[in-house]
């Protein structure tokens, strides 16, 4: 098979990564790309907010199938556009709304009774604020659209909540993506990731991960796009992921097929779970990052047959299959993020597979510039590290850090501990 990946982060090298592993692909190209990507699979002549082009290029390189890893295109219906011409991963424009607009995604899950958070939406800052007022604190403060992870505030104060509302509705911070704010009640509990490949009948769920949103150690500091990952989760255990299974994917699937617009790609659930009920703080249209690069690694399967058979509605009715042991993944970012942060850091040298395959470096906020590799985004490059255990992969990882001192660049000293007892 011919493929097109489109993206341009440290999810997008690792779906390379693992695509490339596949006996059925023939050939890739990747749009945008970033640093760490052979300068022979970037396509040229692409526009991601251009379907033309795109569709030019597909028909031009006679592409089989397309690999979207972010969420804008989904989103924009770039499936809707061009799943005549190839095959395409990822849902439709209106099942990509459950992410897409939070206020949609809130709504729908209260038609299909999946479990979630009390919230309500705002169009006007004093009308939130009024309803702010009757609600217990801590509270979350949610701008309804695409934000690059950005657009939620978790408040431990009224005048936390009552700021994000006015950054979102009056400064307008988030543009277009902030017109509607949602107010939802904090939901106790640990924070898990499940991610499932969907072909419109079934959902066939991955291994849980935990994320780390969080800029700082101990969970401190405004929320980024992710600082780090680990899988598998223990407190997902067999009967917590049949519930998660049974009220919030197979009610997704159903949903979206009751409603005629059935769910194909992938769907990311973001979980609160306590007590072992698992309640959706979420959804994500698209594998999640820094999530996908540790699932990724521990996965055993073909994922371009998967994705041609999602794209196809046709995946098998069965488990998918993981390798034992743990996988841990840390991200470097640049100094300031998730603010106004450093750019054109100079990187040093370094393999994407070391000599034992235990670690893989991905690249994420990266460039190519006069043969040197430098930063351009605010997460720059993803460390992940198997081992035996949770523990074994910590070990590794942080081993390899302190050895690697690149100024200008952080990372949190603390992703995974939650999952150790």
């Amino acid at each position: 098979m011919r493929v097109l990946l489109l993206g341009s982060g440290g999810r997008e090298h690792a779906i390379f990564w693992k695509l490339t592993q596949s006996p059925n692909l023939s050939e890739i190209f990747v749009f945008p790309g970033n640093g760490g990507f052979p300068d022979a699979v970037i396509a040229k002549g692409i526009t991601l907010n251009d379907f033309e082009s795109i569709r030019a290029f597909v028909k031009g390189k006679q592409i089989d199938l397309i690999f979207v890893g972010p969420e804008q295109p989904l989103v924009d219906g770039i499936t809707d556009s061009l799943e005549k011409d190839c095959l395409v991963f990822g849902p439709v424009k209106r099942a990509a709304m459950l992410e897409g607009s939070k206020e949609f995604s809130k709504t729908f899950m209260e038609r299909h009774g999946i479990p979630t958070a009390e919230a309500k939406s705002f169009q006007t800052s004093v009308d939130a604020i009024a309803y702010l007022k009757t609600r217990n604190l801590p509270i979350v403060i949610k701008a309804d659209g695409l934000a690059a992870g950005k657009g939620v505030t978790v408040a431990q104060t009224f005048p936390e909540a009552e700021a994000a509302i006015i950054d979102a509705l009056d400064k307008k911070i988030f543009g277009a993506s902030g017109t509607t704010v949602l107010i939802e009640d904090f939901l106790q509990g640990e924070e898990a990731s499940v991610f499932a490949i969907c072909d419109g009948e079934r959902a066939l769920p991955m291994i849980a991960a935990q994320d780390h949103k969080r800029v700082f150690d101990n969970d401190q500091g405004p929320n980024t796009g992710g600082m780090g990952a680990y899988a598998p989760v223990p407190f997902m255990q067999p009967d917590v992921m049949k519930r998660v299974q049974q009220e919030v994917l197979d009610r997704v699937i159903a949903g979206m097929k009751q409603e005629g617009s059935p769910y194909r790609g992938l769907l990311y659930a973001g979980l609160m779970i306590h007590n072992g009920i698992p309640r959706v703080v979420e959804f994500n249209c698209r594998f999640g990052d820094p999530e996908t690069q540790a699932l990724l690694r521990l996965m055993d399967e073909d994922l371009l047959l998967l994705a041609k058979q999602s794209a196809e509605g046709a995946l098998p009715d069965r488990s998918l299959k993981f390798a034992s042991g743990a996988v841990i993944c840390i991200v470097l970012a640049a100094d300031g993020y998730p603010g106004e942060y450093l750019k054109n850091i100079p990187l040093p040298e370094l393999k994407t597979v070391d000599s034992s395959g235990d670690i893989i470096f991905f690249h994420a906020g990266t460039a190519k510039q006069a043969g040197a590799t430098v930063s351009t985004g605010g997460r720059v490059l993803n460390l992940t590290a198997a081992g035996r255990d949770l523990a074994d992969a910590r070990k590794r990882a942080y081993a390899v850090l302190e050895k690697i001192q690149v100024p200008g660049l952080f990372y949190r000293k603390d992703i995974g501990l939650k999952g150790i007892p």
